[in-house]
């Protein structure tokens, strides 16, 4: 999936490459103006959808390391927008893979918008794996994210050209009040169903043949004084009389449906489509994965839309040692972020702009000819692109505190369906890619890695106990995490495993390790007789948290103390999760490729040229 790791002396000229077969011979997900004022941009469903089903290609998720470390708020004299993108990283899977873990979910994760009163889809969680490349053999393997496939599902019925919405948080809103306003909440429209109950009430003592007009009059009073910017209650009354009405039977949050659905000519005429291209494993060498054709797209026809988050100083990007003080080094840079290998640049400027849609996110690179893609600027007038900007210095363009560019991927030759999609990334990214590989080295012991997910995979694999890790050790990044009912101040001892600590709402997890194994015979879901494994854990204090290293002892805020004994017994398999350890897996790793996208000379702004000699 990689915008960093492919060669293009792997890549072939004159040949098809092809991965897939075309299914949908119309866009079925578009990119437009949200029917949300002033939200920018939507996605709208090009067909009908039910709950279930699959909304968009899946999304990829490029970690960001320890972000706040790295950077902190004086080094800044810009807003970093991935503050307003990134995720938390125990919503993808991340908690244990760094102290402080953040993400940006390229493609629907990132795009949606939030309407409390319509949240129809929801962000499943990502796999993880690096396209059968491994660290011991392959110098791609760090250069692209493993965490990928995370679908967008949607949770109610959407009809053709309805806007998609996910749940962002009330506490999202809350921090962004004096920007925003005050949306409406769930809870928001759930008073105003109530209040509307006691309107009725009122209506229906009062209105009569000698006083027809009562409840809409009564209807124009409330109306009148809602106008409140700062009451959520009022921003979710029906925006008019005959929605009032309809609110009674519907709902006062369904009223709203009507106002976010789009008609189809017009997103295809306004928005641009999202789903030309889908990513699948690249045809090139060590490239991960790639985007390929989902149909016909001719030359100049779009590829992909590219929204960007721009980032006026690259330094932002850096990655720093650790001084002898135990505090960031700012005079030891050791490398950079990983999204930078998903980002545009130019020798000459400090600015970096990012897509954050994901088909994109696959296209790999292909030198001159063998490119059958471009990017170009949006036109002028498209939705989320002020072409202003461009003429703008970088100065004015650290002020610009939300989204307002935008690129287009475009075909510059007939592209088959299923065919591979390349871009040209420029002859300094392909120089330093060359050296990456040429220089490029195992890291130590990466012969006997083997990734915490493959062992995650078949909970009927009977995990190794610490004696039998004396002769046939799992490899170094490998730790057993037990759901475990720990509080501070519990007492040590013996506890027998509990069915309340675990499962997706189960307590923390704390880092543990096999003591006993024991099989037991019993009827499985089928009816035969299967397997099953039960353990005896005994869990890490900080002592043993110490020895495995890489971590600050401050992230377990509730370790059990040093010497303390916690034992459990009777643990299903499917209470102890395998990851790797923090800083373990392949995007970590110090000899990572890390270069941006280099964006063609001809369209990259003058004005952002701050560099130049």
């Amino acid at each position: 999936s990689s915008s960093s790791s492919s060669s293009s002396s792997s890549s072939s000229a004159g040949k098809t490459t092809t991965q897939h077969e075309v299914e949908h011979p119309n866009c079925r997900l578009y990119l437009a103006e949200s029917t949300i004022p002033n939200a920018g941009l939507g996605i709208f469903t090009g067909i009908p959808l039910e709950p279930g089903e699959n909304v968009a290609e899946p999304d990829l998720i490029v970690p960001l390391q320890d972000i706040d470390w790295h950077i902190t708020a004086e080094d800044l004299d810009f807003h970093f927008l991935w503050v307003d993108y990134s995720w938390n990283g125990i919503e993808v899977d991340m908690e244990t893979d760094m102290e402080d873990a953040s993400a940006l979910v390229l493609g629907t994760g990132c795009m949606p918008n939030c309407n409390f009163a319509l949240i129809n889809a929801e962000e499943g969680k990502p796999d993880y794996d690096h396209a059968g490349l491994h660290r011991s053999t392959d110098p791609g393997t760090s250069g692209f994210t493993g965490f990928h496939n995370q679908r967008m599902t949607t949770s109610r019925n959407v009809p053709t050209g309805g806007e998609l919405f996910v749940d962002y948080g009330d506490g999202w809103f809350k921090d962004r009040a004096d920007v925003l306003g005050a949306v409406p909440f769930v809870r928001s429209f759930d008073r105003v169903d109530r209040f509307l109950k006691k309107f009725k009430k009122i209506s229906l003592k009062h209105q009569n043949s000698n006083n027809p007009t009562f409840t809409k009059d009564l209807w124009d009073v409330v109306a009148a004084r809602s106008h409140y910017p700062s009451s959520r209650n009022a921003n979710a009354l029906p925006l008019s009389f005959e929605e009032m009405q309809s609110a009674h039977t519907i709902g006062s949050a369904e009223t709203r449906l009507p106002h976010s659905v789009r008609d189809l000519n017009w997103l295809a005429e306004r928005g641009r489509c999202m789903d030309n291209i889908r990513p699948g494993n690249s045809t090139v060498s060590q490239a991960g994965r790639g985007a390929f054709a989902s149909r016909f797209i001719p030359v100049g026809g779009l590829v992909a839309p590219g929204p960007l988050l721009h980032v006026p100083n690259r330094t932002a990007l850096n990655l720093y040692g650790v001084g002898e003080d135990g505090m960031r080094d700012p005079a030891n840079r050791i490398g950079m972020q990983m999204i930078l290998n998903y980002c545009f640049g130019h020798a000459e400027s400090t600015v970096i702009l990012c897509p954050y849609t994901s088909p994109s996110a696959h296209i790999n690179h292909a030198a001159g000819a063998k490119a059958n893609a471009k990017v170009v600027w949006a036109e002028d007038g498209t939705p989320g692109h002020n072409s202003d900007w461009l003429e703008e210095g970088v100065s004015v363009l650290k002020f610009r505190n939300t989204i307002g560019l935008s690129l287009n991927f475009v075909a510059t030759r007939d592209i088959q369906p299923g065919e591979e999609v390349f871009i040209d990334y420029g002859p300094e990214w392909e120089e330093a890619w060359n050296k990456h590989v040429k220089e490029w080295v195992p890291p130590p012991d990466s012969d006997n890695y083997v990734s915490a997910t493959v062992l995650q995979k078949d909970l009927t694999i009977p995990l190794r106990t610490l004696e039998e890790e004396q002769s046939e050790p799992y490899s170094k990044n490998i730790v057993f995490y037990c759901h475990y009912g720990y509080q501070p101040g519990m007492s040590e001892g013996e506890y027998v495993w509990m069915d309340e600590w675990g499962g997706p709402n189960g307590l923390s997890l704390y880092p543990c390790r096999v003591v006993q194994r024991e099989a037991v015979d019993m009827p499985g879901p089928n009816g035969a007789v299967e397997t099953f494994y039960y353990y005896a854990m005994v869990m890490l204090d900080e002592d043993a948290l110490a020895e495995l290293g890489g971590i600050s002892s401050k992230f377990f805020q509730n370790a059990i103390p040093s010497g303390e004994y916690h034992f459990l017994t009777d643990v299903p398999r499917w209470a102890i999760e395998i990851r790797d350890w923090f800083y373990s897996k392949d995007e970590f790793m110090e000899n990572s490729f890390r270069h941006e996208m280099m964006m063609p000379d001809e369209i990259f702004p003058d004005a952002w040229k701050n560099l130049r000699g």
